[in-house]
């Protein structure tokens, strides 16, 4: 009967460890943290920008440098943002260091900013 449990147990164990697996069409997390970081950044300058269309086209070119930039494509960033609505934890650890790295641009942006101008 130990066995019988043990080999149950090992079963399950190994069934859960292959389910975690990120399938190969999948952008990995890291790269997908690069992703959003940069979509975010672009999404807050266009924010910025007051008319719709002008908004829009610029949205359009920011998405597709970016895409570029990754080697990835809409589709991929589609189906891996899908995935990874599916696999809450996966995005909440991703979101977690995308805003630790959001922070801290913020931060430098505001050192910058206040910096006095010397006295000429």
């Amino acid at each position: 009967m130990r066995k019988f449990l043990s080999l149950i147990f090992i079963s399950f164990s190994l069934i859960c460890c292959k389910s975690k697996e990120i399938p190969e069409q999948i952008i990995p997390p890291k790269q997908m943290e690069k992703i959003l970081y940069d979509i975010h950044i672009a999404d807050a300058y266009i924010t910025t920008i007051g008319d719709a269309d002008s908004a829009k086209k610029i949205s359009s070119a920011f998405y597709k440098g970016i895409y570029k930039k990754f080697k990835t494509d809409s589709v991929q960033y589609n189906k891996s943002m899908d995935y990874y609505y599916n696999h809450p934890a996966l995005l909440t650890d991703m979101y977690e260091k995308i805003k630790t790295d959001l922070e801290k641009t913020k931060q430098k942006q505001d050192t910058v900013s206040v910096k006095p101008v010397a006295d000429i």
